[in-house]
């Protein structure tokens, strides 16, 4: 299996692969993941298949680092801090289901936003430190072809 996702994969593509599905796996939006991943991937024609692999194989951190964005979030665009308990959230649906779901959509786009300023800086990173590890490791083009 690992073959077949890296079939074909420089050293830089498959650097690239891992970055692109490393960010967009922890994008704060649940059950976004496979459609950007694949997006992405199509636009910088990147293995699909591995980038969406790599974007489930992060999708833990997805939800470790939700709050962090959505502080984050919070924070840059000067919102009033988001602070409830899982209780005081089932309350506030008992209230104003509308009016509570308002709230925590705007506190989940402003994590979205977050994560938007800060996936390509963190990409470009992982990409500059995962392709020298690459190019030690992975056979050069000239190599397959003797």
């Amino acid at each position: 299996m690992l073959n077949l996702l890296k079939q074909g994969m420089t050293p830089r593509k498959l650097a690239a692969t891992l970055a692109v599905g490393s960010v967009v796996g922890v994008i704060p939006a649940i059950g976004v993941t496979t459609i950007l991943s694949t997006a992405v991937a199509t636009r910088f024609r990147l293995n699909i298949a591995a980038t969406v692999l790599v974007s489930y194989l992060v999708q833990p951190l997805q939800i470790f680092l939700a709050i962090p964005f959505i502080k984050a979030g919070i924070f840059i665009f000067g919102l009033s801090e988001l602070s409830f308990t899982l209780d005081e959230i089932i309350a506030m649906f008992k209230v104003d289901w509308l009016a509570a779901l308002n709230k925590l959509w705007i506190a989940n786009l402003t994590g979205i936003a977050a994560w938007g300023i800060m996936a390509v800086p963190t990409g470009g990173i992982l990409y500059l430190i995962i392709l020298p590890l690459f190019k030690q490791v992975l056979p050069t083009q000239k190599e397959v072809q003797i």
